[in-house]
């Protein structure tokens, strides 16, 4: 590993590359915790009792994964600063990229949402106990009617994704730089 590699092989010290590895999951992990009960949430309190509803929830807000990508792309902002020393971070600009994110993705479901409660109060529909039953037809007319929602939501999680990847890359290079200096400044170290 070239991380590792810098440090100078068997030393006990962690390179920067390694911690800023370990910064990331704790936060992404952190993030899934919260993700779990927060799809918990959703599927035992705001969905109607329908197993059907419920796994479909699950399934909706699975194939999107915003606060690991949040935590992900938070994690970039907290290794500039802490590991790198750019005190030009702080909390702002290390939460900025997470909050358009999510705020962005929050909006395009909302709106979506605002959008088919209005139409089905157009249609007469909005009172359960009144609705007609529902048919294949009416099923294909809501997901027609979900998927620009659906396509926006996922196109956000791709160019999160990818602003993540591009970040990550940049700063790889940057801390693998630092393990490389640290390894040298030890190697020319006249304690050594």
């Amino acid at each position: 590993d070239e991380g590792t590699a810098a440090v100078g092989g068997g030393n006990s010290a962690k390179s920067a590359r390694s911690t800023g590895a370990g910064i990331t999951v704790a936060m992404v992990s952190v993030a899934l915790g919260f993700a779990c009960c927060e799809n918990l949430m959703y599927i035992f309190v705001y969905s109607p009792p329908s197993i059907g509803v419920e796994i479909s929830t699950l399934l909706a807000r699975s194939l999107f994964p915003v606060h690991p990508l949040c935590a992900a792309i938070q994690s970039i902002g907290v290794c500039r600063r802490d590991l790198e020393g750019d005190k030009r971070y702080g909390l702002g600009l290390i939460i900025l990229p997470a909050i358009l994110l999510h705020g962005s993705f929050d909006f395009v479901l909302m709106v979506a949402a605002y959008f088919m409660q209005v139409n089905t109060i157009k249609e007469g529909t909005g009172d359960d106990a009144t609705a007609a039953p529902e048919n294949e037809d009416g099923a294909t007319e809501d997901i027609l009617e979900q998927l620009p929602s659906i396509l926006v939501v996922f196109g956000l999680v791709i160019v999160g994704y990818t602003y993540y990847v591009v970040q990550s890359r940049a700063q790889t290079r940057r801390l693998i730089a630092m393990d490389y200096a640290s390894a040298s400044r030890e190697q020319n170290s006249p304690l050594v």
